[in-house]
């Protein structure tokens, strides 16, 4: 494998972050770890690039990482929803005790 499919599949892993397609990520992981096993030395310009893409594909992952602990620890916690009805009053719906079923 060559730095040309190596930078490739950086960049597939920085698109499947962007677009939160996280089932990709896996198989791009395994594809990546053996593109850097094949792949022949590297120029010290090779180099640069795969860790500045290595490097914000790190930062996107972090970043992936928190937003799905975050929406974790708020789909754990019972909440109030504001809503409003027809003449524009501010009603309160507690996720905690949903109430009557109702169908839309």
């Amino acid at each position: 494998m060559n730095f040309e499919q190596l930078e490739g599949l950086l960049q597939q892993t920085r698109n499947a972050l962007l677009e939160g397609d996280l089932t990709a990520l896996d198989v791009l992981a395994m594809e990546t770890e053996a593109a850097l096993e094949n792949t022949g030395a590297l120029d010290e310009k090779g180099l640069d690039r795969v860790r500045l893409l290595a490097g914000e594909n790190a930062t996107l992952i972090e970043a992936a990482l928190r937003g799905v602990a975050a929406a974790k620890e708020r789909l754990s916690r019972p909440e109030a929803f504001s809503t409003y009805d027809s003449q524009g009053q501010r009603g309160l719906i507690s996720s905690a005790d949903p109430g009557k079923p109702r169908r839309i």
